[in-house]
């Protein structure tokens, strides 16, 4: 999605927006120590969500110099207001909630509600993984195309 449409969205806030709430089922599962247990909590919630990427747009903008440097050598010209660091990150996160809502039980995106109007199950867990895989590879190769392009 980032390598389409760096205009509009920031890289880095996208890359964290879509991965950061996996820290919460690592460290449910890590305190717990129960792998069948539930694992998905607040932030694999639309309120998880929206609250998680007003966090990282603040941190992502007090890093916006280092991260703009680290852009420029991959030739990345990009936007770092909060609202772009907001959106990119909660276009991210609810994207990847939603993708996680169709496999897991556990994640319930209108919270406090356990409602998932959207779960499939468990047996969608693998073909999904592999579509996304496919759609990340090709994404990935569209950015490098698109870097070396510039050069």
């Amino acid at each position: 999605m980032g390598s389409l449409t760096l205009r509009r969205f920031n890289f880095w806030a996208i890359l964290l927006g879509s991965a950061v709430m996996d820290l919460e089922p690592l460290t449910l599962v890590l305190v717990q120590n129960c792998y069948s247990c539930p694992h998905h909590g607040f932030f694999h919630s639309i309120l998880g969500a929206i609250s998680g990427s007003l966090i990282l747009a603040i941190i992502l903008r007090r890093f916006r110099e280092k991260l703009g440097k680290i852009s420029l050598r991959f030739k990345i010209s990009q936007s770092f207001s909060f609202q772009v660091l907001f959106f990119s990150s909660l276009t991210a996160w609810l994207t990847h909630i939603f993708f996680d809502s169709l496999t897991h039980n556990d994640v319930f995106p209108f919270w406090p509600l356990k409602l998932n109007p959207v779960l499939i199950g468990r047996e969608l867990y693998w073909p999904l993984g592999l579509i996304l895989l496919i759609l990340g590879v090709i994404g990935s190769v569209l950015f490098y195309r698109k870097l070396r392009s510039k050069t």
